[in-house]
């Protein structure tokens, strides 16, 4: 009687219910990474808005007043903000940077200031990158690079911030003009008249953005938000309601934020945007941050973000 061989390796149909199984597995396993990935990157979002929530106290401790949102543009010295901060074609974000770890940066852009002799636009220091300014939820082209991805204006080499300042609180809405709205000289508590805890002064925002059906195209409908930049359309801020971010007097209600809309197709530049699902994250006065949801109506979001209109937060808070 011949002796049974013994059989090696696996028949087709083993191998492929294994296939199967392992395929399985993964379309098991990708939603739950994705799932873990975002959720990091939601964290280190909100712990970069913790960070400026410090850094806005201590140099609101420091100076006992606060910068302006912007200056009037990046050549042009503020003149009508607080003492300490006139003087400068900066924006709100460069004055945090001593307090952000970035001395050598802020020392470069005094060095750099036209006002001081220098020659550089913006304190010559519009092309760095501030890692506390960038989100690693923002996947647009800006955030691949941490530059600007819009032509308009040779804005393309400018660095981004993901995080925006509120005008209505950072500006001076009784002003008249653009170059005096946008100067505010706020401090803490005094401006917070309806309280630090539940007053929006920072949110989330994409690197480039805009409307015009086409990336990276030249026109007026694109625009950024530029850390270093005061110029319109690329001053880091939120609450202007206008989508060459111009600013303009009376605290006219800020227009409720976007989420996740295309880079240069349904991004309007007049509000703020959030590179998350379900919401967008809020730095408070008080340096908490909130996750405001989506479901937020536009009168909530409208009270939230004006530091004194006396009206009670809706229930959707």
């Amino acid at each position: 009687m011949r002796s049974l061989q013994r059989r090696y390796g696996f028949t087709l149909v083993e191998l492929l219910v294994a296939i199967a199984i392992i395929a399985i597995l993964i379309a098991l396993l990708v939603p739950a990474v994705q799932k873990a990935r975002e959720a990091a990157a939601r964290m280190q979002c909100v712990n970069n808005l913790k960070q400026i929530g410090i850094a806005v106290h201590m140099l609101n401790d420091v100076n006992k007043c606060l910068p302006p949102a912007a200056a009037p543009d990046g050549w042009t010295a503020t003149t009508s903000c607080a003492a300490p901060y006139i003087g400068a074609p900066w924006t709100f974000h460069a004055w945090l940077l001593p307090y952000l770890e970035q001395q050598s940066i802020y020392v470069q852009m005094v060095q750099g200031d036209i006002p001081q002799g220098g020659a550089g636009y913006c304190g010559g220091q519009y092309m760095q990158r501030i890692p506390t300014y960038l989100c690693p939820s923002d996947n647009t082209t800006a955030a691949a690079s941490g530059f600007s991805y819009t032509l308009n204006d040779n804005a393309s080499n400018f660095a981004v911030s993901n995080y925006a300042c509120n005008y209505l609180c950072f500006g001076n809405p009784n002003g008249t003009t653009d170059a005096t709205c946008i100067q505010g000289a706020s401090s803490i508590p005094r401006t917070f008249q309806d309280g630090t805890s539940v007053t929006i002064i920072f949110t989330e925002v994409y690197g480039s953005c805009g409307s015009n059906g086409g990336a990276n195209l030249v026109s007026t409908n694109n625009a950024a938000s530029l850390w270093a930049d005061s110029k319109p359309p690329w001053r880091p801020i939120f609450c202007h309601n206008t989508l060459t971010k111009t600013v303009g007097p009376g605290y006219n209600a800020c227009l409720l934020f976007q989420i996740q809309p295309t880079e240069f197709t349904t991004c309007l530049p007049d509000r703020a945007q959030s590179p998350h699902s379900g919401g967008i994250n809020a730095l408070l006065g008080d340096g908490s941050v909130r996750f405001v949801s989506a479901a937020i109506s536009a009168n909530t979001w409208a009270e939230a973000c004006d530091p004194r209109d006396g009206v009670a937060l809706g229930s959707d808070w």
